[in-house]
């Protein structure tokens, strides 16, 4: 298995942490796509191409899984990863005298897992598969943004 490793200075541009989250949610998708691409080498499972979209109000993945069911197909969703997963068929039952000139299509079971970065509104979540492509939609809890609130310390009870 080959790992890459990354050198990182942090700095807050902005006064926030928004980018060092930013940072970390992008090393974290990496190191799980990583670590997925190291276990599909080793399998016959495989892992269907996908478009992962973030905004202020939600997150959208979108994934090919052309000449597929709504029946094939189980999305499951965890506190922060959405799993996608099923079995992807070939037609062709008499493979007696069948040869392949090209072999593209990808075959046999499958596997997507995708990072939840933020918490998600469970019950507003859809799925919806359209054209051979599956789009999920995680729509995102509204952030509470509250002022920093100053906590009085008091003298123990013990000590008088």
């Amino acid at each position: 298995m080959r790992m890459r490793y990354r050198s990182v200075t942090y700095r807050y541009t902005d006064g926030s942490g928004q980018q060092l989250q930013r940072h970390y949610r992008q090393l974290l998708q990496e190191v799980l796509w990583q670590s997925q691409q190291a276990l599909l080498q080793h399998s016959e499972v495989w892992r269907p191409p996908a478009d992962i979209r973030e905004s202020a109000e939600q997150v959208v993945v979108k994934i090919e899984l052309a000449g597929m069911s709504e029946d094939e197909i189980n999305v499951t969703l965890y506190e922060d990863a959405l799993v996608v997963s099923g079995e992807r068929r070939d037609d062709n039952e008499d493979r007696e005298n069948l040869y392949y000139q090209e072999a593209q299509i990808r075959y046999g079971p499958f596997r997507l897992e995708v990072f939840i970065p933020s918490p998600i509104d469970r019950e507003a979540v859809t799925a919806r598969y359209e054209n051979g492509f599956l789009w999920v939609t995680l729509p995102k809890l509204p952030a509470t943004h509250s002022e920093p609130q100053r906590v009085q310390v008091r003298q123990s009870a013990t000590e008088k």
